[in-house]
């Protein structure tokens, strides 16, 4: 059923690019970069934006062995906070690294990628339009894999999430909200730096949340 899934949503995906030629489809380059990653019927969802094209340059040009749809979310040191975190709270089986071991599911809101300096002087309503072209797609993977908690990386994801929700009906179960791992482990916050012990700490006590309430609704 999985492998149905997987199957189905890079069809879907695939239509929104022929549809959309102005859109870079970066699967020419990158197949491997699917915007999806996990285990879609674990009944919990992590977003985030949309990927980030430098990352992806970046494993490219310097991994020893291919990348493969496991490699993402797993380049920056960004990306091991969060499989770190993952890990710590029951939501991936240990080590971060391996493929497999998931217990949950990752995607995009948005399923093409772009550089982040050039993304970030979009405007707002500009992102919205473009997380609208992009979501049938999502609203297919809420049909079908119906989860019971959507949790929400970054104050960005959030906008939108609830944009499309406004905009496109979008039926999002409960939605929780955490800091995106980049901003934690790329960008400063006043006087404190990327991976500051504080910053990790409130993203630990986010997450713990996350499980804590996701535990909940599992049990009802």
């Amino acid at each position: 059923m999985q492998g149905k899934y997987a199957e189905e949503l890079k069809r879907r995906i695939g239509i929104v690019f022929q549809s959309h030629p102005e859109i870079f489809d970066h699967r020419r380059q990158y197949p491997w970069l699917t915007g999806f990653l996990g285990t879609p019927f674990s009944n919990i969802w992590f977003v985030a934006e949309n990927p980030s094209l430098t990352m992806v340059e970046r494993v490219t040009h310097r991994s020893v062995e291919p990348p493969t749809e496991e490699t993402q979310w797993c380049i920056s040191r960004g990306d091991l906070l969060f499989r770190d975190m993952l890990v710590k709270h029951g939501f991936m089986n240990p080590p971060r690294d391996e493929a497999g071991g998931w217990r949950c599911y990752i995607t995009d809101v948005i399923k093409e990628t772009d550089y982040v300096a050039r993304w970030r002087t979009q405007s707002n309503q500009v992102l919205k339009q473009i997380a609208e072209v992009w979501s049938e797609v999502l609203a297919w993977e809420l049909e079908t894999s119906k989860p019971k908690i959507v949790v929400a990386m970054g104050k960005q994801t959030q906008r939108l999430i609830a944009h499309l929700q406004k905009e496109k009906g979008l039926r999002f179960p409960q939605v929780e909200y955490v800091h995106h791992y980049s901003y934690i482990a790329l960008r400063p916050r006043g006087k404190q730096g990327p991976m500051h012990p504080e910053r990790i700490k409130e993203y630990d006590s986010q997450m713990a949340r996350v499980a804590e309430r996701f535990a909940k609704l599992n049990y009802h």
